[in-house]
């Protein structure tokens, strides 16, 4: 007896199946393609946001600092004004004030640097010893054209003997003092109509 076999449906089923599972594949790649563009869309739209906050952010700190600018630049405008018009209404001469804190120093003090403003003197004075500095404060606190006096501080410094021409051997290096002064003085002593002004000591 003969027995027909019939391969072909299975071969349709097999086609089928494989066609199935392909477009299910393609679906998934789809799927997922889709997924990442939408999120790389999302987060460059996030980034493009971003970006224009920190534009906006700097086009306001810009705006600030010109602002800041603008307004110191008035306000050191003002300040000078206002030093121009005090030194016109309050002349005083320099000279006078110089004389006076050499006319209270000692023997051996030396003037290294002097800071005039409106109403005080910054001045640092050279000493041979530290107890000079505490004299010449007590002398400036005694003198009448003085408002205020301080003394700031004393620094301790080594000068080479060779620099100074002294008579002891060269190369010796001898002590000496720098002190720092803070002088508040009475404007009233040194203005043109009182004159040169006096020694006030």
């Amino acid at each position: 007896m003969l027995v027909e076999i019939n391969l072909l449906p299975k071969k349709e089923h097999r086609k089928s199946s494989q066609l199935i599972i392909a477009a299910v594949t393609l679906m998934l790649i789809a799927i997922t393609i889709s997924i990442i563009y939408l999120q790389g869309s999302s987060y460059e739209n996030e980034m493009k946001q971003v970006d224009q906050k920190i534009s906006n952010l700097q086009k306001l700190n810009n705006l600030q600092q010109e602002k800041l600018a603008e307004e110191n630049a008035g306000n050191s405008v003002v300040k000078l004004q206002e030093a121009v018009k005090w030194a016109e209404k309050h002349p005083v001469q320099t000279v006078p004030i110089v004389r006076n804190i050499i006319t209270l120093l000692p023997e051996r003090g030396f003037i290294q640097n002097f800071e005039y403003s409106m109403d005080s003197i910054l001045v640092t004075i050279q000493y041979d010893a530290s107890r000079d500095a505490a004299f010449y404060l007590s002398s400036l606190k005694q003198s009448e054209w003085v408002k205020e006096a301080e003394l700031l501080n004393v620094v301790a410094l080594e000068i080479s003997d060779g620099a100074e021409g002294n008579n002891a051997a060269d190369g010796v290096t001898l002590p000496r003092y720098s002190a720092d002064y803070k002088i508040v003085y009475r404007p009233e002593f040194f203005k043109p109509e009182a004159g040169e002004g006096g020694d006030g000591s």
